[in-house]
């Protein structure tokens, strides 16, 4: 992809998220509209490079929020969430890594025409995952957290409380070795209908 192609996809898919942001009503004791305006406000451009992970780094189809909250956890990459431009022509909510301010999507293996999002924590993520609606920019379920006051910047000091997801990811990259935590065997076999 030449560098001019990057910025045609890159200020088409900002227009397109404008104009999708102006459809939606701003609710009581939000700050955005929605995901499409606090990403065309915040967003920040990654600009798709090959990719240089091999096989081993693409992760699981269709669950980019989880690969790269492993990622993140694992190699210590910067979780991102926004919207990517499929090779399809779709704008799709989307999350990958940031490695050292590359792109670094391990599900689609950096194949998206243009991706633009803001760079989130760890904790933040896997909070979302966990206690919210699986993602940070629409976790309706809790109300939308992220756009219940101007976004400055994620603030690295917030004390997330410790989980055992977030310990196993800390072991993984000490010792090499992942062990599924106990809170996500509960959450696999109660999904599967049985008791852990």
């Amino acid at each position: 992809m030449t560098e001019e192609d990057y910025q045609y996809n890159l200020r088409e898919m900002k227009l397109a998220l404008e104009e999708q942001a102006a459809k939606y009503p701003l609710l009581p004791g939000l700050v955005y509209t929605s995901p499409f305006d606090f990403i065309a406000q915040h967003g920040v451009g990654y600009k798709p490079i090959p990719w240089r992970w091999g096989k081993d780094g693409v992760g699981v189809q269709k669950q980019c929020f989880g690969n790269a909250i492993a990622n993140a956890g694992k190699y210590q990459m910067k979780y991102v969430e926004g919207f990517a431009l499929a090779p399809t022509g779709e704008i799709i909510l989307h999350g990958w890594n940031d490695y050292e301010g590359e792109l670094m999507d391990p599900t689609w293996a950096n194949t998206g025409l243009c991706y633009i999002g803001v760079e989130f924590s760890l904790e933040r993520a896997d909070d979302a995952t966990w206690n919210g609606d699986a993602h940070i920019i629409n976790d309706e379920n809790r109300n939308y957290p992220i756009f219940q006051k101007r976004w400055e910047g994620e603030d690295y000091s917030i004390q997330w409380p410790d989980n055992d997801r977030l310990a196993a990811y800390r072991r993984w990259r000490k010792t090499g070795k992942y062990v599924t935590p106990p809170s996500v065997v509960a959450w696999l076999l109660n999904k599967q209908g049985r008791e852990a």
